[in-house]
């Protein structure tokens, strides 16, 4: 007996540790640049002007840990090889610039091709040329038409050379599938492996190739605003913590821009991403993964599983509620922290009676911040109260007199600096902050013999793992969830609102 109640403690330790990793974070972000082939690498000045803030910008990536892929048609690497000798190379280590990037710097130089001269595999052989192993990523490809012969599945099986007959290459990723021009570009998060142009969102596991999704077109230009390429990683890390997207998805994208219109402006504004991604790196919240890293990821951590979700199904209009509170039963004083991460789910109600219902959204709480974001998509802006729910914590409606929601905008309410965050100040002390009621098992806004009995019950029978009558978090249920519970039925503790 002694053995099964062990296993069944541990089982519900998992449990509440596969919930912890399902929240892990699966948003990766790449840098990524190409060379074209209409641009005049052939020009010397043209070419020494990019080559050297290229160099600083390398240097400014893998000093500040970000990635990026390089991806280059043949007229650059052609001219590097023309260009890159004597002087030109002193700021290299002596090397030619794909060399360097690749050997000293740990960036991806990949192909990509036009094909309008040199195939595929003609400009994996130029890069072979300069001295590295190309890689094995088609750096763009026309997603659903046939172009001068040529198209995405030619490449399943690999090719020759139309320049290099000789040469063979056979890839294993695309990435950026575009259009003709780039108009509606098809933009995806996520991996799996294309059936065909046809059945391009079809996946199939016998294929070799597999897409890496380039998520919303981010591009950034000397007219672009930083803010407006940032804003784009800030909407898919909100979207992704307040659940308006599966947190189980596999979130693949990336910032882009062209080097043939490198200039210092466009070097300082990636400088100015680079940072503040940072941030949200530190924060555990992003995490900068080259194409390559991309893949690999998805083929050892997860399970190869075929997602993706189009940059149009990203909500963009809604507001953010960040919440912070907890039940008494969970919050450890000692530690400032909760014993557990759980569930709460949020309402907003007019502030004025009858009090309507206007939206809700559900989200699980840090157990260190004791905070939950809350995205509401359906409500305008205006004033309203915030009512916080629990599987066993009492429904608590915020202050009298509501709050005001602006459209768009994110409002912050900590229900635990004082016992007036919570309408009636419907609130218990422990330690230095102000908690939730525990102990309405049955939901019903008050805590009285009938949870009492709930609880009762389940200790007498042993109950381990969840459950709602489980106060404490220790997924057991006992004396100690049931004193909690007593003390507040005792003292008549029920839900107070307008």
């Amino acid at each position: 007996m002694r053995a099964l109640r062990f296993a069944i403690t541990l089982l519900a330790f998992l449990t509440a540790l596969n919930a912890e990793v399902s929240h892990a974070r699966h948003l990766y972000l790449s840098f990524v640049t190409h060379n074209e082939e209409n641009e005049p690498y052939n020009n010397y000045n043209y070419y020494i002007l990019r080559r050297n803030l290229i160099v600083q910008l390398a240097q400014y990536v893998v000093q500040n840990n970000a990635v990026w892929n390089f991806q280059s048609d043949w007229k650059f690497l052609q001219y590097v090889s023309v260009f890159d000798t004597g002087s030109v190379v002193s700021n290299t280590n002596g090397k030619n610039l794909i060399r360097w990037l690749t050997e000293d710097m740990g960036i991806y130089c990949d192909p990509h091709a036009h094909e309008t001269q040199y195939n595929y595999a003609d400009v994996a052989y130029l890069h072979q040329q300069l001295g590295i192993t190309p890689t094995k990523v088609v750096g763009g490809f026309i997603y659903n038409q046939v172009i001068g012969g040529n198209n995405w599945e030619n490449l399943e099986q690999g090719i020759y050379g139309r320049v290099y007959t000789n040469y063979f290459w056979k890839p294993d990723i695309l990435w950026g599938g575009g259009t003709p021009l780039h108009v509606n570009d098809p933009q995806n998060y996520g991996m799996w492996k294309p059936q065909s142009m046809a059945n391009y969102y079809v996946h199939d596991s016998t294929k070799n190739l597999t897409l890496v999704g380039n998520g919303c077109t981010n591009k950034i230009f000397d007219t672009t605003a930083v803010t407006t390429a940032l804003n784009k990683v800030r909407n898919l890390i909100n979207a992704y913590e307040t659940g308006l997207i599966p947190d189980t998805g596999y979130y693949t994208s990336n910032v882009f821009m062209s080097i043939g219109q490198l200039s210092n402006m466009q070097v300082n504004k990636m400088k100015q991403f680079i940072d503040t991604v940072n941030i949200y790196v530190s924060q555990g919240r992003i995490k900068w993964k080259n194409i390559q890293g991309m893949h690999s990821t998805w083929n050892t951590d997860f399970g190869r599983k075929p997602f993706w979700l189009q940059c149009a199904q990203l909500p963009v209009n809604y507001s953010i509620l960040n919440i912070t509170a907890m039940t008494e039963g969970l919050y450890d004083p000692v530690h400032n922290a909760a014993n557990a991460r759980d569930t709460f789910r949020v309402y907003l109600r007019n502030a004025s009676p009858p009090y309507a219902p206007v939206d809700s959204a559900k989200n699980v709480s840090d157990s260190t911040t004791l905070t939950a974001a809350f995205a509401m998509q359906n409500a305008p802006g205006g004033n309203y109260y915030i009512v916080i729910k629990h599987r066993n914590g009492l429904e608590t409606w915020s202050r009298a007199g509501g709050v005001t929601l602006s459209p768009g905008a994110t409002l912050n309410y900590d229900f635990t600096t004082s016992s007036s965050q919570a309408y009636g100040n419907n609130l218990i002390l422990k330690g230095i902050r102000y908690m939730l009621y525990s102990g309405d098992v049955d939901g019903d806004g008050v805590i009285d013999s009938d949870d009492l009995s709930i609880i009762d019950n389940d200790a007498f029978n042993s109950a381990e793992g969840y459950t709602d009558s489980d106060l404490n978090g220790d997924y057991i249920v006992d004396g100690a969830d049931l004193l909690i519970a007593d003390n507040n039925a005792y003292d008549f503790v029920g839900l107070i609102s307008p």
